[in-house]
């Protein structure tokens, strides 16, 4: 299963660690942690490649989290 670090995640979507921490902090990724260091999953890499996609649509946050909350997979 692959994981991601934070550095890895920002550079393959061109932001910032900053922005992805700020995601974090409104419940839109949730990383597992090794210490302080954060692991995202696939899935965490996903929910960011649609919180991106619904960002350029003009979807605000809460909607784009909306959205994504709804997909649970089995």
């Amino acid at each position: 299963m692959p994981s991601y670090s934070i550095s890895e995640l920002s550079h393959e979507f061109d932001i910032t660690t900053r922005t992805m921490r700020f995601y974090e902090s409104e419940g839109l990724l949730s990383p597992k942690r090794d210490g302080q260091t954060r692991i995202y999953a696939e899935a965490d890499r996903v929910r960011l490649k649609l919180i991106l996609r619904g960002k350029r649509l003009g979807l605000s946050l809460a909607e784009s989290k909306e959205l994504i909350d709804m997909y649970k997979p089995r």
